[in-house]
Parts: C-alpha cells; sequence; structure tokens
C-alpha cells in the first residue's frame, strides 16, 4: 500500500506498511479533543552522518582497533576486524555495528556485568560518546527517555547442578522528532547496545543520521482523516496472532480513543531520504461478534492545503 504527497515540491513521499482496507460507509467516533492533532507538522530531509573524529575514535577503543586492523576505508565508511571483534561504520545511512566475538560457557563465565541500575548511566554517557543529545531520545509520558532494558540469560547443567550467567545487559531507544516518535527499524533513528563485563559495550546496533527541516505543512483535521480512511487511504496494523483477522465489510464501527503523530523513513532494506510524518490512531473495532483493539495508520499531511514553508533542495 503506497500513499504519497507531491503538493508542493516535486519528490514522492511515501510508506508502505500494514493491510489496506476501504468502506465508504464506516461509522468512525472521534473519542479524543480535536487538538490531539496539531496544526502543522514537518517534512524532514535526511542525509548521512559522518561521525566525528572523536566518535570514532571512542568506537576504535572498544576493540580496541588500530589502523592496522582497518579492512577498507571508503567514502561511505570504514571496517575494522581483529580475531575477537568487528566495527562497520556506514556514513550514508547514520549506522554503527559493533560486535564482540567472545564467548562464554561454564568453565568461562562473563563477570563484571553492570547491574540493571546502572544501565540508565551507561546508557547517557553512550549517547554522549556517539554524539547524540538524550534531548532527542524518544520519551516516556512522564518526560524520561523511554529506554527499554532487558537482561536475557543462559543456563548451564553441571553434572547435577543447573546455574545461569548474564553475559550482557542491553538497552534500546528510538529516536523523536518534534516530541513524535520515528518509527521502523534501520532507517535512521534506533538503537541497540548491549553491555557486557565491566560495562564496555559487546553489541552496538545503531542509525542515526543527520536531518533538517524541508517543509511545513498543513495536518489533516479529524474530520479529514475520517474520510481518509473511509477513502481507504489508512492501513490496519497487526492484530494479535490468535485473534480473528478483520472483515472490513462487516465491521459496525471504530472508536479513535488515542491519536499520536509518527514518522517514518521507508523500510528497513530500502530506507528514504524523507523522513515523514503520519498519525497512529489507537481504535475499538466492534466487528459485530466482539470488539477488538487496533492500531490504524493514517497520512497527516493535507495536501489539499498550500505548505506555509517550502525549502527547495
Amino acid at each position: 500500500m503506497v500513499f504519497s504527497w507531491t503538493a508542493g515540491f516535486s519528490q514522492t513521499l511515501s510508506f508502505k506498511f500494514g493491510t489496506p482496507f476501504k468502506r465508504a460507509d464506516l461509522d468512525i467516533q472521534w473519542n479524543i479533543p480535536t487538538n490531539a492533532i496539531p496544526k502543522d507538522v514537518f517534512v524532514y530531509r535526511l542525509s548521512s552522518n559522518r561521525f566525528s573524529p572523536r566518535t570514532i575514535s571512542y568506537l576504535m577503543t572498544l576493540g580496541p582497533f588500530t589502523d592496522k586492523d582497518r579492512k577498507w576505508n571508503r567514502a561511505d565508511g570504514m571496517r575494522f576486524t581483529t580475531p575477537t571483534n568487528n566495527l562497520s561504520i556506514t556514513y550514508s545511512i547514520g549506522a554503527v555495528g559493533f560486535q564482540s566475538l567472545a564467548s562464554f560457557g561454564p568453565t568461562n563465565l562473563a563477570r563484571h556485568v553492570p547491574s540493571m541500575s546502572e544501565l540508565p548511566a551507561l546508557t547517557t554517557n553512550f549517547l554522549g560518546q556517539l554524539g547524540i543529545d538524550i534531548a532527542d531520545v524518544a520519551k516516556q509520558p512522564n518526560g524520561k527517555p523511554d529506554f527499554h532494558f532487558s537482561e536475557p540469560f543462559t543456563e548451564y547443567a553441571v553434572g547435577d547442578k543447573l546455574f545461569t550467567n548474564i553475559a550482557f545487559r542491553a538497552v534500546g531507544f528510538r529516536r523523536a522528532v518534534d516530541g513524535a516518535q520515528w518509527v521502523g527499524a534501520n532507517t535512521g533513528g534506533d538503537c541497540r547496545v548491549e553491555f557486557g563485563e565491566f560495562g564496555k559495550p559487546s553489541t552496538i546496533w545503531l542509525s542515526w543520521r543527520k536531518l533538517e527541516r524541508y517543509k511545513k505543512c498543513p495536518a489533516m483535521t479529524p474530520r479529514t482523516i475520517i474520510e481518509s480512511i473511509r477513502g481507504g487511504r489508512a492501513v490496519q496494523n497487526m492484530i494479535s496472532m490468535d485473534a480473528d483477522s478483520i472483515d472490513w465489510s462487516t465491521v459496525k464501527g471504530i472508536i479513535v480513543t488515542r491519536a499520536e503523530i509518527c514518522y517514518y523513513a521507508g523500510g528497513p532494506f530500502a530506507p528514504s531520504d524523507w523522513l515523514i510524518p503520519f498519525v497512529a490512531l489507537w481504535t475499538t473495532v466492534d466487528r459485530g461478534h466482539g470488539n477488538i483493539d487496533v492500531e490504524i495508520d493514517c497520512p497527516i499531511i493535507d495536501a489539499g492545503k498550500p505548505s506555509a514553508t517550502t525549502k527547495e533542495p
């Protein structure tokens, strides 16, 4: 499914995800304040991120890597390899990939892995090393960074004894733009770090591109959003695997209970040079034989109105 806007500039902005549906007579109730949708949204243009020499120097210390470990150095990035560690940096998509190849077992346990309580400080320090402002990280409703911490473990059996070992504790987070979450993996706005022994990163996956505002656009009103849904310009997001699929031809109605602006920049295998806004709607769908909560994603730019500002490339 493709949604696109071309009003005011030649480039096509599109997003492709979800399951399309269309129902001209669909009963839709907007059960949230009308001011939940801003009057204007921005389109951003994305560009490469040439990480600073300070950041690259920090990443090299993780190996540690020297210039002799540099396998290639190209216009779009570089790669380092040792028998125990790999590091790749790709400017065009602002990507950093680091992987420690250390292995652990019952006779070689990971030690001095940081506790969960240490992860917030380690993450904040890591952001500083990468030149990322913590203000650009998506927030929780209480305003704190929306860090997602985890601690996977491995279980070992030695003789008649069973014990566990934690090789790392991890954090994942997303980028925010104008306070709105940047969704979609590997497109310039997500990160995962695994902190291993002594709090040192053992795995890094980061994609963090540069961006600049390209155009300020008028946002749809609740009424025009409802018209877009009825006209087939919205998509149904995923539902739980144990739920029956939705037959939109028999749906009795939709109640919109929450609306949130998000940003999208294409899929992981074909990231776009454009960061476009859309609206994610939390809805309750009456299927006639029971209700189901479903996220419905819809364009938010009102292409029928002129944009307030234009910045041509």
